[in-house]
């Protein structure tokens, strides 16, 4: 897999999915600031980037995994979407512009998990 066979998600297609039902998941990759923060994308799950190889099997299966981080370019999130899809998950995506394009687009957070 190449970087270009991820899917890539605009803030508001991910918003939009998440009103209609659509089957997505979003997946806290954050490394840089995800200690600090207090939020993270309603509905997240969370894998540390640090041990993303044995977490990423335990993320539901038969939906889009849509990955994010934030760092410049998706830079975390692109390389465990890449993982993921080499490891048999055949449906990943990133957020394109990550957290902070998430948090300044006002869309729904909730508390950070434990």
């Amino acid at each position: 897999m190449a970087w270009d066979d991820v899917s890539r998600w605009q803030p508001v297609d991910l918003y939009a999915s998440f009103r209609m039902g659509d089957g997505v998941q979003p997946v806290d990759v954050r490394d840089l600031t995800y200690r600090e923060a207090e939020a993270q994308i309603k509905g997240s799950l969370r894998i540390d980037p640090m041990e993303f190889e044995s977490q990423v099997g335990g993320l539901p299966e038969g939906k889009e995994l849509v990955f994010y981080c934030d760092r410049s370019g998706e830079a975390t999130s692109l390389k465990i979407a890449m993982w993921a899809f080499d490891q048999g998950r055949k449906r990943v995506g990133v957020l394109v512009g990550g957290w902070p394009a998430w948090e300044a687009a006002g869309y729904p957070v909730e508390p950070k998990a434990g």
